[in-house]
């Protein structure tokens, strides 16, 4: 929901620009886990401390490699998906609309969505400030 606060705050451009920066934060967040991960297998080949310390190591770049993609994946899914749907129907105007309404909860048209996670059921009735169409972002 502080999602669709900030596109009808910010705007749709500023919000998208900040959701894919922050979606390929993750993705870096993904590598770096990786290394860990990596750093881990190599040390648990050893011996004493360094099994021990590899293992922990093991288990916490797994731990992040899985939740960064994970995030990474799903950011850039509702990024994408509300992107490719940004235009305008009418004058075909990119991100150059004000949110009429919008939310988690069900569409007013009665429309029926399959939930996914986090990503589901978010939904924006928009209107163009070129010529005033309105249309559903979902």
């Amino acid at each position: 929901m502080a999602s669709l606060d900030r596109i009808r705050t910010k705007g749709f451009r500023h919000w998208y620009e900040r959701q894919l920066v922050e979606c390929h934060a993750w993705l870096l967040s993904w590598f770096l886990g990786l290394i860990v991960l990596i750093s881990g297998v190599e040390l648990v080949g050893g011996s004493g401390l360094d099994h021990r310390g590899g293992a922990l190591l093991l288990g916490a770049g797994l731990l992040v490699t899985l939740y960064s993609w994970r995030r990474y994946r799903l950011m850039l899914e509702i990024a994408e998906r509300l992107g490719e749907q940004a235009v305008c129907p009418g004058c075909k105007a990119y991100a150059k609309f004000s949110v009429e309404s919008s939310g988690p909860r069900p569409m007013p048209d009665g429309g029926d969505f399959v939930l996914e996670g986090q990503s589901g059921g978010i939904w924006l009735r928009a209107r163009c400030r070129k010529c005033g169409d309105e249309w559903m972002i979902k």
